[in-house]
C-alpha cells in the first residue's frame, strides 16, 4: 500500500517538474520579447518555433532529472544536496539548449537560454521545498508515516533510535527493536519494547507491517548480521545496514559506488567535484583582482621592508598543507636575518626582539601574509582554510594531538575559523584543531564568505598578532 503511495508522489513530482519546465520555457520567451525592456532589431521571433523547442526540451529535462535519482525517495536526505541536483540538472539542460542553438546557427536568442535557466532553477528548486515542507508537516501529525524495525542493542542502535525520534519530519514510526538474541526480549531499549529476536524477524515483519528493516549491529556481531538478511530475505521488508562507525571519527562521511560494491567514507575531503572547481575558481579570480588591486600596496611595503633592514624582502617557509604535501609559503620578511638561532623554530610572543621595525607594524594589521595570495593563484594555498604548519610542528603534534592530520584533508588558507575566532600563533592547539575540523564538516561557498568577512572585521585588528 505505502509503495503504491510513494510512487503515486514521485509520479505527482515528476509531472509537476514537466509542467514547471515548459512554463519556464515559455514564460522566458514572453519576457524576453513582450515584456523586458530589451532591443529587438531582428523582430519578435515567432511563437511557435520556440513552442517546437519547448517540446523537445521538456522531457529531455526530465530525462537529465530523472538520471540524477531525482525522483527516488528523499525524506531523510538533506535539501542543499536536492536542491545542488536540481540545479546541476537545469544547468546541464541550458547548456544542451545553447548548443543546439549554435548548431542551428542561433535559432534561440541567448538572453532566453538565460531567462529560462533562472526561471526553471526558482520553480523546480521552490516546488521542491514547498512539497518538502507540506510533507514533512503531515509526518510530524503522524501521517504519511514508514513503520520500521531496529535490530540492534547497542552504541549505534542507540544513535539511529535517539535519531529517529529527535526528527519527527522524517515519517519514520519504530515499531519495536529486534535484540541479536533471545534473552533481551521484552526489555525496553531507549524507550522502544524489544518485541522478537533474529530469529522472529520474518513472523515480525508480518506481524508489525514493517517497511523498512534497519540491521544496526555492532562491528563484534557479523554472525548476527548475516542471520538477519538470510532472514529478511524471506520477507518484501526493505533492509538497510547502518555500519558501526561508533569509534570512527567521521569527516563528510558517505557511501560511494565501488563497481556494484558500495563503500563508505569515513573521513573525506568536502572539496570534490562541483564543490572544488568552484572553490578554486573563486580562488583564483579573487587572489588574481586583489594582486592586481592591492599590487601599489604591496609595492610600498616591499620598499620598506628592503630599507628597514638588511636581507630579502620576502621571507620563504616551508609548510604542509593538503594530503602532506610540503610548499613554500611566502611572506613579507619581519624578522632580522638569522633570528632563529641554530635553526630552532619558536613562537613569536609580545615584544619579540627579533622583528624588524617594518616587522613590529606588518605582523599586527597581518599585512605580512598578503603575499600569499600567489599562493593561492598558484594552487598551493586557499582563501579560506586551516592555516598550514612547518613541517617539524606537524610531525610533532601529530604524535600527541588526537586527530590533528585531519585538518590535511583540506587546502590550507590565508585565514581560517580558528583565526577569526581569535586562536593565532601560540594558543591552545586543541581548541585551534576543533575549529578547523569543525570548518571542514560544515565547509560551504558561503561559509568561506562569512570567514572572509569576518577576516576583514577581526584579523587585522587582532590584538594576539604578533
Amino acid at each position: 500500500m505505502f509503495s503504491r503511495h510513494r510512487e503515486l508522489i514521485a509520479a505527482g513530482v515528476f509531472f509537476l517538474d514537466g509542467l514547471w519546465i515548459a512554463a519556464s520555457w515559455i514564460a522566458a520567451y514572453w519576457l524576453r520579447f513582450h515584456v523586458l525592456p530589451i532591443a529587438t532589431p531582428l523582430g519578435v521571433p515567432p511563437l511557435s518555433r520556440y513552442l517546437w523547442f519547448g517540446a523537445v526540451i521538456t522531457p529531455v529535462s526530465l530525462l537529465v532529472l530523472l538520471s540524477l535519482r531525482l525522483y527516488r525517495s528523499a525524506r531523510t536526505a538533506r535539501l542543499s544536496r536536492e536542491l545542488g541536483a536540481v540545479l546541476q540538472g537545469v544547468v546541464i539542460v541550458a547548456a544542451l539548449a545553447a548548443l543546439a542553438s549554435y548548431s542551428l546557427r542561433g535559432e534561440l536568442a541567448r538572453s532566453v537560454l538565460v531567462l529560462f535557466l533562472l526561471l526553471a532553477a526558482t520553480t523546480l528548486c521552490g516546488s521542491r521545498i514547498a512539497a518538502r515542507a507540506i510533507l514533512r508537516a503531515r509526518r510530524r501529525k503522524g501521517r504519511n508515516l514508514r513503520h520500521v524495525l531496529l535490530v540492534g542493542t547497542g552504541e549505534t542502535a542507540a544513535g539511529l533510535a535517539r535519531k529517529i525520534r529527535s526528527r519527527p519530519e522524517f515519517g519514520l514510526a519504530i515499531e519495536g527493536v529486534v535484540a541479536p538474541d533471545p534473552p533481551a526480549v521484552g526489555e525496553h531499549f531507549e524507550g522502544v519494547p524489544v518485541i522478537g529476536s533474529i530469529d522472529d524477524l520474518p513472523a515480525l515483519v508480518e506481524r508489525t507491517g514493517a517497511e523498512i528493516v534497519y540491521l544496526a549491529l555492532a562491528r563484534s556481531e557479523p554472525e548476527a548480521e548475516t542471520r538477519a538478511l538470510e532472514a529478511l530475505a524471506d520477507t518484501t521488508a526493505a533492509a538497510r545496514l547502518v555500519p558501526d562507525l561508533a569509534r570512527a571519527f567521521m569527516l563528510n562521511a558517505s557511501v560511494e559506488d565501488f563497481d556494484g560494491t558500495p563503500v563508505v567514507l569515513v573521513t573525506e575531503t568536502p572539496e570534490r567535484g562541483w564543490a572544488s572547481v568552484g572553490k578554486r575558481f573563486f580562488d583564483i579570480a579573487v587572489s588574481a583582482a586583489l594582486l592586481v588591486l592591492l599590487s601599489p600596496v604591496l609595492l610600498a611595503i616591499a620598499i620598506w621592508v628592503k630599507l628597514d633592514s638588511p636581507g630579502p624582502v620576502f621571507y620563504r617557509q616551508e609548510r604542509v598543507g593538503m594530503n602532506g604535501r610540503r610548499f613554500a609559503m611566502i611572506k613579507f620578511r619581519t624578522m632580522r636575518v638569522g633570528a632563529e638561532a641554530e635553526g630552532r623554530p619558536g613562537w613569536t610572543r609580545p615584544g619579540d626582539p627579533r622583528r624588524t621595525t617594518a616587522g613590529a607594524v606588518l605582523r599586527p594589521l597581518s599585512l605580512d601574509e598578503l603575499p600569499q595570495l600567489w599562493n593561492v593563484l598558484v594552487g598551493h594555498m586557499s582563501l579560506v582554510g586551516p592555516r598550514p604548519e612547518r613541517p617539524v610542528y606537524v610531525e610533532q603534534f601529530r604524535s600527541t594531538i588526537r586527530r590533528y592530520y585531519l585538518r590535511h584533508h583540506m587546502k590550507a588558507g590565508i585565514t581560517g575559523w580558528a583565526q577569526v575566532n581569535g586562536l593565532r600563533g601560540d594558543t591552545p592547539l586543541d581548541r585551534r584543531i576543533e575549529y578547523d575540523l569543525y570548518y571542514i564538516q560544515n565547509w560551504s561557498m558561503l561559509f568561506d564568505l562569512k570567514i572572509l568577512a569576518l577576516t576583514a572585521l577581526r584579523v587585522f585588528r587582532d590584538r594576539t598578532a604578533h
